[in-house]
């Protein structure tokens, strides 16, 4: 059998893993075929660490017509590249789940996974529950709601906090809202509420809250939905990557999670 051949957008830190994942543990049924970055030698490095080849700019990489590509590079370079690879019908794994708030975009992005048969797959990203979620939503209207709570470095250079200080003694609440409002205000923070909420309510009914807890040494996201005949409470802690303190490594290991699925006889 042919191995699916796969393209990576982004080669920091979430990227990096999953390059390395895919050469090493997944080689068998998957072939890595390049990396495209925003900045050509850092796909380069990467791209020599786990012999493939680098790409200048995404002609380049659906000139090679992969099977999929994988985005770990941020919500705005799912907007910029996402109808484009979709129109070459080119499946589409994401882990800026956070672009999919845009309802528009949401639906263009559907419109042309129907026309060009193909598909775009939403990682779990740090978070996960989806599936029950999904199913409480089948029996019965109920309120979701996510808490995520994270260190004050993980935080800082969000467009929300512009000018503002968070304090290093004290944990405290530094945005209440809907899942939509948050990816506007965290657009490198909060992914989990966008997956949360897809997978849910929607991202206007889905409520967020972020807080500053200093010391924490995890990201740790608590996730509940209550209705009258279901209650659901999953909560996730994870450590955020070492070369990016925004993200959490376990949002690049939940890529590598899918592609086991899309291609084992027998899955979840």
């Amino acid at each position: 059998m042919e191995r699916i051949r796969l393209a990576i957008v982004g080669s920091g830190a979430l990227g990096s893993i999953i390059a390395r994942a895919i050469v090493k543990d997944l080689r068998e049924d998957f072939e890595l075929v390049g990396i495209l970055s925003g900045r050509y030698e850092n796909a380069l490095k990467l791209a020599d660490e786990v012999n493939t080849k680098a790409y200048r700019d995404l002609d380049e990489v659906l000139e090679e017509r992969p099977d999929y590509i994988i985005e770990a590079a941020g919500p705005a370079v799912v907007k910029e590249m996402g109808e484009k690879i979709l129109a070459k019908g080119i499946n589409l794994i994401v882990l800026s789940v956070g672009a999919f708030a845009d309802e528009s975009f949401y639906k263009a992005m559907a419109s042309l996974a129907r026309e060009n048969n193909c598909r775009v797959h939403l990682t779990s990203g740090a978070v996960g529950g989806f599936d029950v979620l999904s199913s409480a939503m089948l029996m019965e209207e109920g309120r979701v709601q996510i808490l995520t709570e994270k260190a004050p470095k993980s935080l800082v250079g969000a467009p929300y906090l512009e000018g503002k200080e968070l304090s290093e003694v004290e944990a405290v609440d530094v945005f209440t809202g809907t899942a939509k409002e948050a990816i506007e205000a965290f657009p490198k923070n909060i992914n989990v509420a966008v997956a949360t909420a897809l997978a849910s309510a929607g991202v206007d009914k889905t409520k967020v809250t972020i807080r500053s807890v200093p010391e924490l040494k995890s990201n740790r996201h608590t996730i509940k939905f209550q209705g009258d005949r279901v209650r659901v409470a999953v909560q996730i802690e994870s450590r955020p990557s070492a070369d990016n303190p925004k993200s959490s490594t376990l949002a690049a290991w939940s890529v590598v999670s899918l592609l086991k699925r899309l291609v084992s006889p027998i899955s979840f």
